[in-house]
């Protein structure tokens, strides 16, 4: 009888389990996971709190570099005040040739420039006692003699010792220093005259067609030199070639040139003198010229506007 009942209860706990499960499927509530599942679950999907962080994460990495990117442009944006070297000295020229000379000749763009500025400047200076005499004696037919006799005798002294073939290479060591792109020396090459050059060159004495070939290739090699100058931020170059094309020196559209140039001028320039002058430029110009050619004017000086930006150089009037 026991054995008989044992098997009764078995049945009725099987089928006890056998309704509470088909009631789950019926009603439609998950069965509990194993704690084994639950991990295995857990490790494949991130939580809330997990993918918060990660977009947070992504945020302040695209500010950041936008950030970056902002300061990058700003920076690319500004120009480098550049300053020309001071090229005079406290004691006489010839105490520093020889360096000067050595250093131009090892290919020192600055040292080059330096001595070309001083052989320019002891250019005109009396070479001797003889040529010293007869500029003092026209010096004192002025009304501020004084003054000019002192500049004369203090440039004298400076400058004794260097003869007169040392002095004429002042455009040798000019055109040096500019053929490697250094601004300053391009800025003086730029403001000699045909004249000049070819007086102090020695070419007065050439048959006509020469002269005038070696003439041309010097102006054609001086507004070369002035354009790099201006596209690498040189105020004086800009201003010189605005006055040459105002002069209608280099061509046609002298004027819409000029306008163009003085534009940048105004955009570039640190000096209310220089900004004031060339505004009152840009008014007379302003009647003179059609709308169209203001318009070319002003699309000339934003495309050399980039290219000043781009090279990052600004040499100011001023140093």
């Amino acid at each position: 009888m026991t054995q008989t009942r044992i098997k009764l209860s078995l049945l009725f706990i099987i089928l006890i389990v056998f309704l509470t499960t088909i009631l789950l499927k019926i009603t439609g509530v998950t069965p509990v996971i194993d704690s084994s599942n639950l991990e295995l679950i857990s490790s494949k999907t991130p939580n809330l709190s997990t993918i918060v962080k990660a977009e947070e994460i992504t945020a302040t990495a695209i500010l950041k570099t936008k950030a970056n990117l902002a300061r990058a442009a700003k920076k690319n944006d500004q120009m480098v005040v550049m300053h020309r070297p001071q090229w005079i000295f406290e004691s006489k020229l010839i105490v520093q040739l020889e360096r000067l000379s050595s250093a131009a000749a090892n290919g020192d763009s600055e040292a080059s420039y330096i001595l070309a500025m001083n052989l320019r400047y002891c250019y005109n200076s009396p070479i001797d006692d003889l040529a010293l005499e007869k500029s003092l004696a026209q010096a004192y037919e002025f009304s501020d003699s004084e003054v000019a006799v002192a500049k004369i005798t203090q440039k004298y002294e400076y400058c004794s010792g260097i003869e007169k073939n040392q002095r004429k290479q002042f455009y040798h060591y000019s055109q040096a220093a500019a053929n490697d792109g250094y601004v300053a020396a391009q800025e003086v090459i730029g403001n000699i005259t045909p004249e000049f050059f070819m007086e102090s060159q020695g070419y007065q004495g050439l048959e006509r067609e020469e002269f005038i070939i070696i003439r041309d290739n010097f102006i054609e090699q001086k507004i070369g030199f002035l354009q790099r100058a201006a596209q690498n931020g040189s105020i004086r170059a800009l201003t010189r070639l605005s006055r040459m094309n105002r002069a209608q020196q280099l061509g046609g559209d002298g004027y819409v040139k000029s306008f163009g140039f003085n534009q940048l001028i105004l955009e570039l320039t640190q000096n209310n003198e220089t900004y004031n002058r060339y505004s009152r430029y840009q008014q007379k110009l302003h009647s003179q010229l059609t709308a169209k050619e203001i318009d070319t004017a002003f699309a000339m000086s934003e495309q050399w506007l980039e290219i000043i930006k781009a090279n990052g150089t600004l040499y100011l009037n001023e140093n």
